[in-house]
């Protein structure tokens, strides 16, 4: 009896505690359905850009082949230099035929070459790339020299390059250590605001600092600059392993990855003000930053590819912070970020921190 007393109090407790339920019953669903469903490094929607001659047919036989086959999608751009096409991340791929014409070289049966640019600067997703390319050149060529009754034998003249841009030896070191960074400054923001704010209304101490002769701005402005603080020297000190251990470049300028990490530790603060609106112990606080954490790093772009998730999960990812700090760690460091890309991304997460800023501090009023 004693016993059942005691099991019937902590299931009643638990269930009272919404986040707790949401915890217990609805994330483990949560975690199974972006791990197995969401989540996969197959590379889908790869964009590709081709340079050729309107007369060249089999590089635009390739070109049609990749787009059918369902991994490509085309890719719309008045560039005509195709590396800065493949530099801008507007495409994945880019295939660029001889002046002389690829089509004439292989009919024929001269040399003939045709280069090929990959993005790695996601390597897993590069990897794929440049299998499924050439399995689709060869397998074109091969099908073309049949049927015009040429000898197959012909196909070991074409001298396939692929030219493996911003990540040449492929090394994930390069791909893995930005998102680390990400990700560390998120759990250091998230964890010290959404803590630091619960543990004061726990301990009853928020009202003894709302009635302080201070402004309510103030008691958040001394709540977030200190995490962002310690966010910062975590932040340059993966920073500097990857520069001086990991050999990871830094192409682009460091002021402006500074700037992108300001922009996004104001996005994560106000998302921990936010968290900590629901929160009303350190428990639930630890909890609630667990879930968080674990769905936008899920779908960040920093363990699979965007590209590949299903459009409403897209849709997410691309409203997450995480995403396009992401990808502007990545492009700054490995690339050399340029303006336009780096307004691209940088507006949404100034967008997401004002919105739950704006949200976090009504509520903080109303629940204190």
């Amino acid at each position: 009896m004693i016993l059942r007393g005691f099991l019937k109090k902590e299931i009643i407790q638990t269930l009272r505690n919404p986040i707790m339920v949401f915890a217990l019953l609805f994330m483990p669903v949560v975690q199974a359905f972006l791990l197995s469903y969401a989540i996969t490094n197959e590379p889908k929607n790869i964009s590709i850009a081709i340079d050729a001659k309107p007369n060249d047919y089999l590089i635009h036989r390739i070109y049609e082949h990749a787009i059918s086959s369902g991994w490509f999608i085309k890719t719309q751009s008045n560039d005509n230099e195709l590396f800065n096409v493949v530099k801008a991340m507007r495409t994945n791929i880019a295939l660029i035929a001889p002046k002389a014409g690829f089509s004439k070289s292989i009919m024929k049966g001269e040399d003939a070459n045709i280069q090929v640019l990959i993005d790695a600067s996601n390597v897993i997703k590069a990897q794929s790339i440049s299998a499924y390319i050439k399995y689709i050149v060869h397998s074109v060529i091969t099908n073309e020299l049949s049927k015009n009754i040429i000898k197959v034998n012909n196909i070991k003249a074409i001298d396939f390059k692929p030219r493996i841009l911003f990540n040449p030896e492929m090394d994930t070191k390069v791909f893995i250590v930005p998102s680390v960074m990400v990700i560390v400054v998120a759990m250091t923001i998230l964890s010290l605001v959404c803590v630091s704010i619960t543990k004061e209304k726990e301990m009853g101490t928020m009202e003894t600092l709302i009635s302080a002769p201070i402004q309510k701005k103030h008691i958040l402005y001394g709540k977030i600059l200190p995490a962002i603080v310690v966010a910062f020297f975590n932040f340059l000190s993966i920073l500097m392993l990857g520069l001086l251990f990991f050999n990871v470049p830094l192409r682009g300028r460091i002021d402006m990855l500074i700037e992108a990490f300001f922009v996004f530790c104001f996005a994560m603060s106000a998302i921990g003000v936010f968290i900590s609106t629901f929160c009303n112990n350190q428990q639930q606080a630890l909890l609630a930053i667990m879930m968080t954490l674990f769905i936008t790093m899920m779908l960040s772009g920093g363990m699979a590819p965007v590209e590949t998730m299903p459009p409403l999960l897209k849709g997410i990812a691309y409203a997450n912070p995480l995403t396009h700090f992401t990808f502007l760690a990545r492009n700054i460091m490995l690339k050399g970020c340029n303006a336009v890309y780096f307004i691209k991304h940088i507006w949404p997460i100034l967008a997401c921190g004002a919105v739950f800023m704006l949200i976090g501090t009504k509520r903080l009023k109303q629940t204190l």
